[in-house]
């Protein structure tokens, strides 16, 4: 017979084992990051501001990007130099929301590969020295794993926050307003449909593989950000790899999802020759109990409506030469992939055991910092181009009206 499911002490009995139940292990994590809770109203008042900040921000943005794409049909180097601004402006906009409505501490490690690559400053922020092109892919765990890797382009020397292009789910394209802008800021949108998928992919690797000044010049920077799994992990992602990895013949993974090879194997082939390296990012984050999954307990919403502290993020890093990755077949590649998440697998197992993963870094510990902006008035930048293009409209509608009444 099959086991009852029950509740009781704090504990819920799921197919026979017992783990905690979600609310117990929110609060478990509140007491660990002690924040006050405000009253209601408060509440209610961060959740109009967020919500004001974040559309107010966006049209700004969205707008900003409409009025600079004239610049496509007359100069397109000056176009993609425009639309990695507005990127920037993207990037600050999510990074002071994550900084001013919530708390978000970082661990980073890395093997020896990256040992010469990411350092501590004086006054504890990170610095990362990341290739200036790379294809980027991580495991997915939450929803907002892409803040924190966009997040690392922004710490990177040189920035590199405005040259970051994520392979994205094709419904996003969709969301009113969100959506065009990140069409227009070159995010790649997928269907998982390899027709559809394929011509996308061609036009769009086709932009980045570009050089400036007629051909001539320097290949333009870029972050090109994959997440193999597809999807992030979940009760209905683990499902759907359990049954990918009966029909391919393989053992599934424990805290990933099996990776589809077919997009990164696509993308490594149309680069070749392009970039050296392939950096490759383990996301692990604190709290998640055994047998539940870290969207269920770090939402969104909870995150940043309800000020819960978002879980202790942890971030592995390691690269890889594009010279020494098998692209003769998707066979090859697919075996070259799995080894990686293999890799991943073992990671997270000692992150689950230890609560950190091994580093070659920092003297073999992990640098702990804390998502923030460099300076708060940063975020003035959304408003750089739109501002003052506002202003001059103002000020010349009044002096005409002044006019014609005189």
């Amino acid at each position: 017979m099959p086991a009852k499911n029950g509740h009781q002490n704090g504990l819920a009995t799921i197919n026979g084992s017992t783990v905690p139940i979600l609310p117990k292990v929110k609060e478990k994590v509140l007491q660990s990051n002690p924040v006050p809770e405000p009253a209601l109203p408060i509440r209610i008042f961060r959740v109009v501001l967020l919500l004001i900040y974040f559309w107010t921000s966006s049209i700004f943005i969205g707008v900003t990007q409409y009025i600079g794409t004239p610049l496509y049909l007359i100069n397109k180097d000056q176009y993609y130099r425009f639309m990695a601004f507005t990127k920037q402006c993207m990037m600050l906009l999510v990074l002071s929301m994550t900084q001013w409505w919530t708390t978000t501490t970082v661990y980073v490690s890395g093997d020896e590969s990256v040992q010469d690559q990411i350092h501590r400053l004086p006054n504890g922020r990170l610095k990362c020295s990341f290739a200036s092109r790379m294809v980027l892919i991580s495991n997915h765990q939450l929803y907002n794993d892409w803040i924190y890797l966009w997040w690392t382009a922004y710490i990177n020397r040189p920035f590199n926050h405005g040259h970051v292009y994520i392979v994205l789910k094709e419904s996003i394209m969709y969301i009113p307003l969100v959506g065009l802008g990140l069409r227009l800021a070159g995010f790649v949108f997928m269907s998982r449909n390899l027709k559809t998928d394929t011509p996308r992919l061609t036009h769009r690797l086709s932009q980045l593989t570009r050089r400036s000044d007629g051909g001539k010049g320097e290949l333009q920077p870029m972050w090109l950000m994959m997440f193999p799994e597809g999807t992030n992990l979940s009760k209905n992602g683990r499902a759907k790899s359990v049954k990918w990895a009966e029909r391919q013949g393989e053992k599934d993974l424990k805290y990933t999802l099996i990776p589809r090879s077919t997009g990164t194997y696509f993308c490594l082939k149309a680069l070749k020759g392009t970039l050296e390296w392939v950096y490759d990012c383990t996301l692990a984050y604190d709290g998640v109990p055994e047998g539940q999954y870290g969207q269920d307990v770090f939402t969104l919403r909870s995150t940043y409506f309800e000020r819960h502290p978002q879980a202790p993020i942890h971030m592995h890093w390691r690269r890889f030469k594009v010279s020494d990755i098998p692209l003769e077949t998707l066979e090859d590649f697919h075996a070259w992939l799995m080894e990686r998440w293999n890799e991943k697998e073992a990671l997270l197992k000692e992150h689950a055991r230890t609560g950190h993963f091994p580093s070659s870094i920092n003297q073999g510990k992990s640098i702990t910092t804390e998502l923030q902006l460099g300076r708060w008035w940063e975020i003035l930048q959304t408003g750089a181009v739109l501002a003052p293009i506002t202003i001059g409209i103002f000020a010349i509608s009044s002096f005409v009206g002044h006019v014609r009444s005189g």
